[in-house]
């Protein structure tokens, strides 16, 4: 099974500039017109799908006033005029109506920077970050890339209207503090269904002034998630190579509760962090007690935890007994808790209905000892980085009598 890609490349006629581009059908545009977008939008930013069959049937369709034009497969006639013109994607299945997608004169690279329906869509605000966690997928760099902040204001404009949950993340999205609140503001202003959910070390929120700015913003799903891997400092400032870290996030979190924000402690589950899981647990109930939800996470492998796999590698048969303890510590006591990032081969049977699908879908794959797994369907599954050296021993197919029981033994 193969995850979903977020690039492809194109045969790209006419572009002169970057561009950022909403994809829409013909019917599309026939019937709602700029209002497939949600906010304030131009026909020249729309990019009509147009197959070969329909170009070649009505040729006058590319004098119709729109930004562009992608077809879908080959041409089968050679096309004439300044219009852009998308065509010969290299995988077709990759882009589709419903899309916004951005490209740049120097390269043939089409990004998908919003899929229609996916509860997997982010807006990436920058690569800076003022921590470097040992097992960080994305390493910081020390760039300014505040440009990131007008194409989300610009991406934002340009998305379905619908329900679909929105991620913001980084880097670290606090580093350009008032470029985030501009964009929550656009978020609430132009896409009051979708749930807001940020990605962030909390560290910044230590300034009480955020306490104003996020109470003044006032939106009513905007949610924060926020890792706390230790419940001390030295184990904490440890994994995020950061002295005072844990003070700051503490400091961040009750400004958050402060500003009556909706909360989740994050903890990547690693070598470092299951050790004390459940003295976490305890530490979470009795000093944070306005966390409306605790995610405990299967590690990436990729980017910086590949170079530190010897200090990160725990294998997740090896922690089962301080998850449990600390997964039934929280739930007993009314703290809402999940498990991620675990294919459900290696949570116990008492733990799966805490388990969740949540690595995002175009992360995620399914690796060949799956494919005739009865829990495919209901398995997180892997990350694409996924490798041989960070494999779990416990990693087996289920047949459907073994699932059924696994599943009854859940209730």
């Amino acid at each position: 099974m193969t995850m979903l890609r977020k690039d492809t490349h194109f045969e790209i006629l006419n572009l002169a500039q970057p561009r950022l581009l909403k994809v829409i059908s013909l019917d599309e545009f026939i019937e709602q017109g700029l209002a497939v977008c949600a906010g304030d939008v131009a026909f020249s930013d729309l990019l009509l799908w147009l197959p070969d069959a329909a170009l070649q049937h009505d040729p006058n369709l590319l004098s119709l006033p729109v930004g562009g034009f992608l077809t879908p497969e080959r041409l089968t006639a050679q096309i004439q005029g300044t219009h852009l013109h998308l065509h010969s994607p290299k995988e077709a299945d990759v882009v589709q109506p419903g899309d916004v997608v951005a490209m740049t004169p120097d390269s043939s690279l089409v990004r998908v920077l919003y899929r229609r329906g996916s509860d997997s869509n982010l807006l990436f605000m920058t690569d800076r970050c003022n921590s470097l966690c040992l097992m960080c997928s994305q390493p910081p760099k020390d760039i300014d890339d505040h440009w990131h902040i007008e194409e989300n204001l610009r991406l934002i404009d340009l998305m379905d209207a619908g329900e679909e949950n929105l991620g913001i993340s980084g880097g670290e999205p606090t580093l350009y503090r008032d470029g985030l609140l501009e964009i929550l503001a656009k978020c609430k202003a132009v896409l009051p269904r979708k749930s807001i959910h940020v990605l962030s070390n909390g560290r910044l929120f230590k300034d009480p002034a955020w306490i104003e700015a996020l109470t003044t913003l006032n939106h009513p799903q905007l949610s924060w998630g926020i890792p706390l891997y230790a419940d001390n400092a030295t184990d904490h400032d440890h994994v995020v190579q950061a002295s005072g870290a844990f003070s700051e996030t503490l400091q961040g979190l009750y400004n958050l509760a402060r500003a009556k924000q909706i909360i989740e402690i994050r903890v990547v589950l690693s070598l470092q962090t299951t050790p004390r899981l459940p003295e976490l647990a305890h530490y979470l109930f009795r000093n944070l007690p306005f966390v409306r939800h605790v995610a405990l996470m299967g590690i990436e492998s990729t980017g910086l935890a590949r170079k530190h796999h010897e200090a990160l590698w725990i294998d997740p048969l090896d922690y089962q007994e301080p998850l449990s303890q600390a997964v039934y510590f929280l739930f007993n006591r009314g703290m809402p808790v999940s498990i991620y990032n675990l294919p459900l081969c290696l949570v116990p049977a008492h733990l799966s209905h805490f388990a969740r699908q949540s690595i995002s879908d175009w992360k995620n794959l399914f690796i060949d000892a799956c494919q005739q797994c009865a829990a495919i369907e209901h398995c997180s599954g892997f990350f694409k980085s996924h490798t041989d050296r960070w494999q779990s021993r416990g990693i087996q197919p289920m047949s459907t009598k073994a699932f059924s029981a696994y599943a009854r033994s859940a209730c």
